[in-house]
């Protein structure tokens, strides 16, 4: 399992709240100018002349760069997405606003499917070096940690191998990548204030901090996360919550090493109504902990009842529990199977967790948004017409994402299994040839992407 994709500070700002903090800004920084001579206003950066459907233009905005394809948001999708545009000799800008790409985040899952675009975007080995190789995932009892079932993981071929990985450094990597790239221009630290469809395009309104700029596009694509402003921009139905919350720590020190030592990879305990998984980052110096539970609302979520709930379980998991630092409740947030993927006229795409956020419990997260963008570049390099983009875009993955959503429904409803049922999966489980149960996810695992190697 992997924790769903952190709430990162993303490339557009949220519509809760948003326009209130935006006022609140323009109105305090308006105001520190008005004390300043008239001739030290225009350095100070001066007010953005036009906020999208919000005030009216009265000048030509600043900053203003034209580009073919514009990416919305710095995260796993648009990294990827950018770099597999490269490959194709496609020039793309990213916006992102958050002004560093910081340690953010926390452990994740990269399984066969995701190593083998890695390597081809010569970026496999980097990961590699700072992630952890894992053999198989136990699933054991959550009360007496009895081994129910090991799981085979990676593949045959000499790529895909079955990382976990912390999310900054995989994030890290690929902005690395991007950096050394001539074709992709990343830009930091601009915060969405809205999107203008034109007859040539699509225009998007950023604000720097000291200006606005606006960013020309034939093709936008959106992958600025669960809580897309572009899909929000579109009235799209936001992502609901999944019910769950995922209480996330790490554990650090002589411990995260032993465990790290001696674990296959993946290590899952199962109980009713809840789970803990845990598993090696950082070459093997911090274990990832992550404790999923049922809940009715987010404000439900409580530390010391869930620390209560696990207090009676395997002694390895309580020693994990014990020393993890900042347990912290995050919810999970799924968005609506129906949502569209294709917006507009046809030139705004979203891709990623904005596309279709879905639940931890299948490990997937990461690898499909790995797989949107380089699947997505294939498609607009092949395209003589940016209109047949975002239908083929769908035609290529929306089979393959529902498939996905349905088997991470499948494993919440296995592994939160109550007594008796669960006394059956066990005994179903521990008579399954493992061969067969590492069949049971070739679909998945053994996906290959497109085009040449």
């Amino acid at each position: 399992m992997r924790g769903q994709s952190s709430p990162r500070s993303s490339a557009c700002l949220p519509r809760h709240g948003r326009r209130a903090r935006e006022d609140l800004f323009l109105l305090l920084h308006s105001l520190s100018l008005l004390r300043r001579p008239e001739a030290e206003r225009d350095e100070a950066g001066g007010l953005p002349l036009r906020r999208v459907g919000r005030l009216v233009a009265k000048g030509k905005p600043t900053g203003t760069r034209t580009g073919r394809i514009v990416i919305l948001g710095a995260g796993l999708a648009g990294l990827t997405t950018a770099l597999a545009l490269a490959r194709h000799a496609i020039p793309s800008t990213i916006v992102e606003r958050a002004e560093t790409l910081d340690e953010v985040g926390a452990g994740l899952q990269l399984s066969p499917n995701a190593l083998r675009i890695l390597d081809r975007l010569d970026c496999l080995e980097a990961v590699s070096e700072r992630a952890v190789a894992a053999s198989a995932v136990e699933l054991r009892d959550g009360r007496t940690g009895r081994l129910l079932a090991a799981v085979p993981v990676g593949s045959g071929d000499d790529v895909a191998a079955y990382l976990s990985v912390h999310r900054a450094d995989l994030q890290a990597v690929l902005a690395d990548a991007v950096r050394r790239e001539p074709l992709i221009e990343l830009e930091l630290g601009e915060a969405c204030l809205g999107i203008d469809e034109t007859a040539d395009g699509v225009v998007l309104h950023s604000w720097s901090g000291r200006e606005e700029r606006v960013h020309a596009c034939d093709l936008l694509i959106a992958a600025d996360g669960v809580n897309s402003f572009v899909a929000d921009h579109h009235d799209e139905k936001p992502a609901r919550f999944a019910d769950a919350v995922a209480w996330r720590g790490q554990v650090s020190g002589p411990l995260a090493r032993e465990f790290s030592g001696r674990a296959r990879g993946i290590t899952a305990w199962l109980g009713p109504r809840r789970h803990a998984v845990a598993y090696p980052i950082r070459s093997g110096e911090v274990v990832n902990l992550v404790l999923a539970e049922k809940v009715r609302s987010p404000d439900d979520a409580n530390r010391q009842r869930t620390l209560d709930a696990y207090r009676d379980w395997a002694p390895d998991l309580a020693s994990l529990i014990a020393n993890a630092n900042d347990l912290t409740p995050w919810p999970l947030k799924v968005t609506p199977s129906e949502r569209r993927w294709v917006l507009g006229d046809g030139r705004t795409l979203l891709i990623g967790d904005a596309a279709h956020a879905l639940l931890p419990y299948a490990a997937q997260g990461a690898a499909m948004a790995l797989e949107d963008g380089y699947v997505l570049a294939g498609i607009i390099a092949s395209a003589s017409d940016l209109l047949t983009v975002g239908p083929a875009f769908e035609r290529a993955r929306r089979g393959r994402i529902d498939r996905v959503r349905k088997r991470a429904s499948f494993h919440r409803f296995v592994y939160h299994l109550p007594r008796p049922f669960s006394l059956a999966r066990d005994a179903v489980m521990a008579a399954t040839p493992k061969a067969r149960l590492r069949d049971q996810l070739g679909w998945l695992y053994d996906w290959t992407p497109p085009g040449a190697a």
